[in-house]
């Protein structure tokens, strides 16, 4: 925390607070409200204080230079502070989503009681900061954009992640094969599809239909590739028995369906996380 010592003030940074020699305007001697500026001496002034925060990525500093201001060296101070507050102050988790926007926010609020302000009355004992370019014309201004670019880059990895995903098809491993161990996380159940949708896949397929593997005889090949086909061709070389779902869709095929000869399933991914099992086909060979 840094705190006024009465002697001059250049806090440090690109954006030093120098004196100006033009600083009083046409004075209005009833805007006296008996409050002197901390830095020039002069009336009217405010007690508030500004404020500048550094995000150090997991430790954080906070500097401070207290009132009362008249309005030229409030608008001064208040234009170096949150500068350098835009630029060093996102470095951090906790800097990034609380401290840092307090800090601004608190500075912008007290900004708009110094505009309040009449100009500063002459006669302190020293001459008002120069205010120095608006905080909208310094090149710090541009570090408003970098919690919308972090923000907007997080969004669009996500996005990414979520559409490289996908929901494709996986190829049929034959059974047996590795199953999930409880507790399993409770996973949405595949929806019946329409049966306007065209039936060859084998995502598909319901108990009656019969299947043909394309890549080579269903029961030694250990990567098949499925499609529907009419059981009454002459291709078809096993029949669906049952379709379950779930996570646990192949242990149901062994419990609820001991006819079966084969049981193939079908795995996805929901964004990053790992393959899950989203149904089985429980057949038998014809």
């Amino acid at each position: 925390m840094l705190e006024y010592d009465g002697s001059s003030v250049t806090p440090g940074g690109s954006s030093s607070l120098t004196t100006s020699d033009t600083a009083f305007a046409t004075p209005d001697f009833a805007s006296a409200n008996g409050v002197y500026c901390k830095y020039c001496g002069a009336t009217p002034a405010v007690k508030l204080d500004f404020r500048a925060h550094r995000g150090l990525i997991l430790f954080m500093q906070m500097r401070n230079l207290p009132g009362p201001y008249c309005r030229n060296c409030g608008i001064a101070v208040f234009r170096h502070m949150t500068a350098d507050s835009l630029v060093q102050g996102w470095w951090g988790p906790i800097s990034f989503v609380v401290v840092n926007p307090l800090t601004i926010l608190s500075n912008v609020v007290n900004r708009g009681r110094i505009g309040r302000l009449a100009p500063p009355i002459p006669g302190g004992p020293s001459q008002p900061m120069d205010e120095g370019k608006p905080l909208v014309q310094r090149w710090q201004f541009f570090g408003f954009f970098i919690p919308l670019i972090a923000i907007g880059s997080v969004i669009a990895s996500a996005a990414g992640s979520q559409s490289s995903s996908g929901s494709g098809y996986s190829s049929y491993p034959t059974y047996p094969r590795t199953t999930y161990t409880a507790p399993y996380a409770v996973i949405p159940s595949v929806p019946a599809v329409p049966k306007t949708t065209a039936r060859t896949d084998p995502g598909f397929a319901v108990a009656g239909d019969c299947i043909h593997n394309t890549h080579g005889p269903l029961a030694t090949d250990d990567d098949p590739v499925l499609v529907i086909v009419p059981c009454t061709d002459p291709q078809a070389e096993a029949e669906v028995i049952a379709r379950p779902t779930g996570p646990l869709a192949d242990n149901q095929c062994d419990t609820d369906y001991p006819e079966a000869d084969m049981v193939f399933t079908h795995t996805t991914r929901y964004g990053s996380g790992p393959e899950i099992q989203t149904y089985a086909l429980c057949v038998r060979m014809k």
